[in-house]
């Protein structure tokens, strides 16, 4: 820039009272922190729409496989509504509440030996099994907003599961190591709860 250009420039800009910088600051951390928490938001948001367009995917797909994969996407659906009252994301330790998914494959006496040895765990306070038709009804009944998630899905593809509470909170970490390993188990779910909430922790 010429000399006397720049000159001219400075005394213009040196005239001007222009913003004060303290305000400047201030409205630059604010317009910061919107930012974020906007960021936030969008993110949560896209997680939700993932699982659902990664179901819808899996099942509108001409060639894909009837696998143990969708099941897998559509237990993760579900854990996705947690109950109010308790923590919304899956914990791995002190859990009070537990759900224990099935793989689709798995097999009449795989459940039974599990349901045996659910029965039989001094852990366990409380008890519940959920069979495909029930877990079809929760997921309709859970996801009736996204009708087009829904259709395209079918009773087969949710998973049964067995919704339980512990005794004690602290031997959750040993009893999801346990179940965990167990065949015709998929995962293991668990959640920290008050006495009131569902048995399971999710809606």
């Amino acid at each position: 820039m010429d000399t006397s250009l720049r000159d001219q420039f400075d005394r213009a800009v040196s005239g001007d009272p222009g913003i004060d910088p303290g305000e400047m600051a201030h409205t630059a951390i604010a317009e910061g922190g919107r930012i974020r928490r906007r960021r936030k938001q969008m993110a949560a948001a896209v997680g939700v729409v993932t699982v659902l367009a990664t179901v819808a995917g899996l099942n509108l797909l001409p060639d894909a496989p009837k696998s143990q994969n969708p099941a897998v996407t559509l237990a993760a659906a579900q854990m996705l509504v947690a109950a109010p009252s308790c923590s919304p994301k899956p914990v791995d330790r002190n859990a009070t509440d537990v759900i224990i998914f099935l793989a689709t494959e798995a097999t009449d006496r795989q459940r039974s030996a599990l349901k045996s040895a659910l029965d039989d765990d001094p852990r366990v306070d409380t008890l519940l099994f959920e069979n495909r038709e029930q877990a079809f009804q929760r997921f309709q009944a859970m996801w009736k907003d996204s009708p087009d998630f829904v259709a395209a899905v079918g009773p087969d593809q949710v998973p049964e599961s067995f919704r339980l509470r512990l005794v004690d909170a602290s031997q959750y970490t040993a009893f999801r190591g346990k179940y965990a390993a167990m065949d015709g188990v998929d995962d293991v779910i668990g959640r920290i709860c008050p006495p009131s909430a569902p048995v399971g922790g999710t809606l």
